[in-house]
């Protein structure tokens, strides 16, 4: 069986399956975030595209991922059908891939890299799209190629203009914060890490060792504090997303902190440093 198959074919079409199935799984990460609390911007079809501009450096991991793992848990897989069964079998290929992907998962148990819950649920999700690129590799027929490549084109596509459609037209909710006003601000704000803010009725702020956002960090240890009084304002902008309390404490410098959380759960939030990082610092409402 193996020698119908060229290598060079097996290669590609092992490139190709794992190359749709990352762009599948982008496409579900960018639509799945759509509705989930989270500070960017809403629905786009820049943000659903994107993954296919990751050709190149896709290919390039394909190709690794291929050499490394396809390609030769196809060959055991062959060789343990026979050598038990007496014959190929398809089904070998998950036992493959479930038992080699054993020990590195535990790894990262034993290593605190990963919680048990999320090792077992990447040993599912990684067995299972490692086994389909496999299993089509396994078959590796002449013409395969160009089936996958336009079935499997079209059927991100498929998905990628089905899920902006949903998230446009209202059949599944794309997140958005709370509409808020300046009434329901007033009161006392905490990072739960010993800093305040407290904003009065009248316009009077007050901070107390609340972080300053202009911070530069992988997280927000050791951050500067500041403390002071000032003022405040509310905006409620052109929408949820575009609603602002701006802080004046000259002690503080703040840009306008924006809004996240839930009706029961209001969130004041900065970028810390660089905003491509999502780190974010946040202040919730004390509820009294």
């Amino acid at each position: 069986m193996g020698r119908e198959r060229p290598f060079g074919r097996m290669v590609w079409i092992s490139m190709l399956v794992l190359f749709l199935e990352a762009v599948t799984v982008a496409i579900l990460v960018v639509l799945l975030g759509q509705t989930q609390e989270s500070p960017s911007v809403g629905p786009n079809a820049l943000g659903v595209v994107f993954p296919l501009f990751l050709v190149i450096p896709g290919a390039l991991v394909g190709a690794v991922v291929s050499l490394l793992l396809v390609l030769p848990a196809v060959r055991l897989s062959e060789a343990l059908g026979r050598r038990f069964t007496g014959r190929e079998a398809w089904w070998w290929v998950p036992v493959v891939f479930a038992a080699g992907l054993v020990p590195p998962g535990a790894l990262a148990v034993l290593t605190g890299v990963l919680g048990p819950f999320e090792a077992v649920w990447m040993w599912c999700a990684a067995t299972a799209l490692l086994s389909v690129a496999a299993l089509f590799t396994r078959v590796a027929r002449r013409g395969l190629f160009g089936r996958i490549l336009l079935r499997g084109t079209l059927a991100v596509l498929s998905m990628g203009v089905l899920g902006l459609m949903a998230l446009g037209f209202g059949i599944v909710d794309p997140y958005a914060p709370p509409v808020v006003s300046h009434a329901s601000m007033v009161g006392d704000w905490t990072d739960g890490d010993g800093g305040t803010l407290s904003l009065s009725g009248d316009g009077g702020a007050v901070a107390s060792a609340v972080g300053d956002p202009a911070y530069d960090a992988e997280d927000t240890e050791g951050m500067e504090r500041c403390t002071g009084r000032g003022t405040w304002s509310y905006d409620r902008g052109e929408g949820p997303r575009g609603q602002t309390v701006e802080v004046t404490v000259p002690a503080c410098g703040w840009e306008p902190w924006e809004i996240l959380g839930s009706e029961s759960r209001v969130t004041l939030y900065h970028y810390v440093g660089d905003p491509d990082s999502w780190l974010l610092y946040t202040l919730t409402k004390v509820r009294g």
